[in-house]
């Protein structure tokens, strides 16, 4: 005998979680795991309440009310999400910057031309950009620290990761001027390098590595927006306008 179910193709909190899933902003992995659960929280409250005598709709109405409205909900989840991105954001400068500085060497490693000549205010902005990213990456590792064992001491740890991503933002354009100075003297004073084969790779990667930090840190300023996206009406949310708790 085929068995059909009781629930609603689109009830109160299939309603009460589109809208919720909607209303975040972060990593996409996390967002959905977040909206997963409060589903199953929600079903397994609605599952009690069914068992104790209230039909399907009823006891999802009840489960909703009970949950919370958005404005009271989707802070909290929108603060984790952003804390999540504010930790990814400093563990990729972390990583990120020391490695590509490592693998520098290799761009000009057994080139057709001598290094020897080169001016000293172009070893100097060399030095700066490496001794900047080790620095910066050291800094990232201390901002991690800070997202996981420091949290308790943080108070608002939304501020935070909005003040990482923001940091991370002026860095890399600070950062970017410097590498972008010293690839243009490279050129001016190699003019063979802009088609030696590892200093064009050199660069990809480079631009690539800061690239994907750049959009790391605008997302990361996005995600700790204070005030989220709240669908409905902005007070409540539609559900606990539709359906009050209690009903």
């Amino acid at each position: 005998m085929e068995v059909v179910s009781h629930r609603k193709a689109d009830g109160p909190i299939d309603h009460y979680v589109d809208g919720l899933a909607a209303a975040l902003r972060g990593p996409r992995k996390h967002r959905a795991e977040m909206v997963m659960e409060a589903r199953h929280s929600l079903q397994d409250a609605a599952d009690a309440f069914e068992d104790a005598g209230l039909d399907r709709a009823d006891a999802e109405r009840r489960a909703v009310g009970e949950f919370g409205t958005y404005r009271q909900v989707v802070p909290a989840y929108q603060a984790e999400l952003a804390n999540l991105q504010g930790r990814r954001t400093a563990a990729w400068i972390a990583l990120a910057l020391p490695v590509v500085n490592l693998l520098e060497p290799l761009m000009w490693w057994d080139s057709p031309w001598s290094t020897d000549k080169a001016s000293r205010f172009y070893w100097v902005l060399v030095d700066h950009f490496q001794y900047t990213s080790f620095l910066a990456a050291a800094i990232a590792a201390l901002v991690i620290v800070g997202f996981s064992w420091g949290s308790r001491f943080l108070g608002d740890g939304v501020r935070y990761a909005r003040m990482v991503g923001l940091g991370t933002m002026m860095f890399l354009g600070l950062h970017g001027l410097v590498g972008a100075a010293v690839f243009v003297l490279s050129i001016y004073q190699w003019p063979a390098a802009v088609t030696w084969p590892p200093v064009l790779i050199g660069m990809m990667v480079n631009l690539a590595a800061f690239g994907y930090a750049g959009v790391l840190a605008v997302r990361c300023v996005s995600f700790a927006n204070t005030t989220p996206r709240l669908p409905g009406n902005a007070g409540t949310g539609p559900l606990t306008t539709r359906w009050p708790a209690g009903a």
